[in-house]
């Protein structure tokens, strides 16, 4: 299987971004170029395996591995794998009905969780159709689904359209080489030999716990670079490199990595107030994608705080890079069988 990191994103990047010359391309043209290898995979799908099965005219199907080093702090795989994917294919869903020449972003992502995540085996399934298509946003729907075909999430994403640019300066779009071969298996590829130890029972000391070294960081935690930092009562805060391993086809740090990093922070939130031995379990979350990310390696930092208890926990989180703040996040984690 080749060695084994403990923590990958630390190893020289892999894959890589697409020029410009790909805009002269009609965006269903551009997705069926990366599925083809005609465009070179991006370095966060070769971190994770993430793939593309189908693209249509409005609508992807895109794909993820279900890899033990996408375990979250439950032992099983962590549910803002959910919005990691989740983000690929809805974005993607609007591309496939876009023109040459439209740069685009997320703006907003929603996801509902709908049941307990699977442990690793299989792969993970996000299914996006492109609802609805104006001059300046784009509207799509998604449905993920586990390795048995259950559906585990339903996600909403608006995305910023910017206006078309004129492509007629650009060169004509021709595939890119083929990436030089790696002596080792990509990341998600490999055997992931420690183990998560049981939770203690009790949320805020099972995250005090892993803030201070005294049970190991989740696999998707030591995958990515995200650290839990600092932990208290209904306020968690988790930092995560800008690394080049999280960035997509244009260059910069995918929408679907900061709400990953969001969704561990407003759901560890949630968690910090959960009584010794109460189960709990995230509901859902909303991100707002407020600016870019580009991969420089600077922490981007998440701060998540509870701001209702009860039964239902609802947190707000705030994300951070270089001193701005570049997404916020709500969501809401049930307490209780």
């Amino acid at each position: 299987m080749g060695e084994v990191s403990k923590d990958p994103w630390q190893e020289p990047v892999r894959g890589q971004t697409a020029d410009l010359s790909v805009l002269t391309l009609p965006g269903r043209a551009q997705v069926l170029a990366i599925q083809d290898g005609s465009l070179p995979l991006p370095p966060n799908a070769r971190l994770t395996g993430r793939r593309i099965l189908e693209a249509g005219e409005a609508g992807a199907t895109f794909a993820m591995p279900l890899s033990p080093w996408l375990r979250g702090p439950k032992g099983r795989i962590h549910p803002g794998v959910l919005v990691l994917l989740g983000d690929s294919a809805l974005t993607a869903a609007v591309l496939t009905a876009l023109p040459p020449g439209v740069v685009f972003s997320t703006a907003e992502l929603s996801m509902t969780f709908l049941g307990d995540m699977p442990a690793p085996g299989g792969e993970l399934r996000a299914v996006a159709t492109a609802l609805h298509i104006e001059p300046r946003h784009g509207l799509a729907v998604a449905d993920l689904f586990g390795p048995s075909g259950e559906r585990l999430g339903f996600g909403t994403a608006r995305v910023f359209l910017q206006p078309p640019i004129d492509v007629s300066g650009l060169p004509a779009f021709s595939p890119a080489p083929p990436e030089a071969a790696w002596p080792t298996p990509d990341p998600w590829a490999r055997e992931l030999v420690e183990e998560t130890p049981e939770l203690v029972g009790h949320g805020l000391l099972d995250l005090d716990a892993t803030r201070a070294g005294g049970r190991p960081r989740p696999p998707i935690d030591r995958l990515i670079g995200i650290r839990l930092v600092e932990v208290g009562e209904g306020e968690v805060t988790f930092t995560m490199p800008a690394s080049p391993w999280l960035g997509n086809e244009l260059g910069t740090v995918s929408g679907g990595m900061l709400g990953l990093l969001a969704h561990s922070a407003t759901s560890a939130a949630g968690q910090s107030v959960a009584r010794a031995g109460s189960p709990y379990r995230a509901l859902d979350v909303k991100i707002n994608f407020l600016e870019q990310v580009e991969p420089d390696g600077e922490p981007v930092s998440a701060t998540g705080r509870a701001i209702h208890r009860g039964k239902l926990v609802v947190a707000n989180t705030e994300v951070t890079h270089g001193g701005r703040l570049v997404a916020t996040a709500t969501g809401s984690t049930v307490l209780g069988s």
